[in-house]
């Protein structure tokens, strides 16, 4: 195995860990929110898996882009919420109950909608004609379907064990985050440098600039809850975007650093529309 490709599996790792843990604590009942409220799930599913990838499509199309950045940008547009996200979320104001819908609907979305929606990119793009939904299916399973059916199946049997495996997994799963970023972050700085130049920043940002608008717009009636899914809809899941890009071009740097720039992007435009809102938050539950 290459440098990149342990440093990927790290990542995946972590975010399977985090996932788990996530899925440990969160309430059953809050579990299927978004289906019982189906508009507010149908807003959510066109945010994320309608407008954000149809835009990457597109810009994708438009740019004389390397094939496997090409494929990376549509795994980076379908690929569900980070699990780091939602504490993140209901720190800007969205309620628990949306917020851990949402990450479920993403989940499940994703696992159903990615394989075929990546299939069918690579094809519209002339990118790689032999990618098929069967070659996808495997990593989103091990890296979203699997860490979320343990975390249901976990909270019933853990018992009072809960919180101390939760805290335990979600710590590991950080520690080996951030081992897998910088190294990518190191490892990938050339091929990063090189998608700079090639004018990939300028994709990425315009996705994620529409992702948050969508959101917003689509999120319902709730100021926390359509900022919950602006930063849903912006900020997506590295882990298994690198699995589906390393599966389908395990020799190619340019597809992980592409999901690195995305997630180095998106962190620097949404951060402080977060430290905003939490702001203003914060201010209105003082009055």
């Amino acid at each position: 195995m290459t440098i990149v490709q342990i440093l990927s599996l790290t990542l995946t790792v972590s975010i399977i860990l985090m996932l788990f843990s996530l899925t440990l604590r969160a309430r059953f009942a809050d579990l299927g929110y978004l289906f019982t409220h189906w508009k507010l799930g149908l807003g959510a599913l066109i945010a994320m898996f309608v407008i954000v990838p149809g835009v990457a499509i597109f810009l994708a199309g438009m740019l004389d882009l390397d094939p496997a950045v090409q494929v990376a940008l549509v795994a980076i547009a379908l690929s569900p919420l980070p699990p780091i996200l939602p504490g993140k979320q209901i720190k800007a104001g969205g309620h628990a109950c949306y917020v851990t819908g949402l990450l479920v609907l993403a989940t499940i979305a994703s696992v159903v909608i990615a394989p075929f929606g990546v299939s069918f990119a690579a094809h519209l793009l002339g990118a790689e004609g032999n990618i098929t939904p069967m070659d996808i299916v495997p990593p989103v399973a091990i890296s979203i379907l699997l860490p979320l059916v343990l975390g249901l199946v976990g909270a019933r049997v853990l018992g009072r064990h809960i919180d101390i495996v939760s805290q335990v997994t979600s710590k590991a799963g950080s520690v080996l985050l951030v081992v897998a970023m910088l190294g990518l972050l190191i490892v990938l700085m050339p091929a990063m440098w090189q998608l700079i130049k090639q004018g990939t920043p300028i994709v990425l940002t315009v996705a994620i600039l529409i992702g948050l608008a969508a959101g917003f717009l689509l999120g319902g009636k709730d100021r926390g809850d359509r900022t919950a899914l602006a930063l849903a809809a912006a900020t997506r899941h590295p882990g298994v975007a690198v699995a589906i890009a390393s599966h389908s071009f395990p020799d190619a740097k340019m597809a992980p650093a592409a999901i690195l720039l995305s997630l180095v992007i998106s962190t620097i435009i949404s951060l402080p529309l977060l430290h905003l809102l939490t702001r203003e938050e914060g201010g209105q539950a003082a009055q």
